[in-house]
C-alpha cells in the first residue's frame, strides 16, 4: 500500500520573525528623524550646502537612497522567506 506524497511544511533556519519588520523600523526610523530635524530645526536644513539648496536636499536624497537599499533587501529576503531557500523552476521563488 503507498501513500500520497503530503509535503511538510519547509524549515526555517533564521527565526520566523516577518522579514518586512526590519524594513519598516529602519525606514520609519529615518523618516521620524527627518520629519523631527524638519519640523525642530528649519534653520539647520536650510543652511546653504551647495549653492542655494541646503542641507534637507542630500539628507532627502540620502533618505531615498536607504529606502531603495532596503526595499531590494527586503524584496530578496521575502523571495527566500516564501520558498524557504528552495530553488524553483525559474530560478526564483514561487508566488
Amino acid at each position: 500500500m503507498t501513500y500520497p506524497h503530503v509535503p511538510r511544511p519547509p524549515q526555517h533556519s533564521r527565526s520566523r520573525r516577518r522579514p518586512g519588520l526590519s524594513f519598516a523600523v529602519v525606514n520609519g526610523a529615518v523618516f521620524a528623524a527627518h520629519l523631527l530635524l524638519v519640523c525642530s530645526a528649519p534653520e539647520l536644513m536650510a543652511a546653504s550646502f551647495r549653492g542655494e539648496a541646503g542641507i534637507g536636499v542630500p539628507a532627502l536624497l540620502l533618505q531615498t537612497v536607504l529606502l531603495v537599499w532596503t526595499a531590494v533587501r527586503y524584496d530578496r529576503s521575502a523571495d527566500e522567506y516564501r520558498t524557504a531557500g528552495r530553488p524553483t523552476a525559474h530560478g526564483h521563488g514561487e508566488y
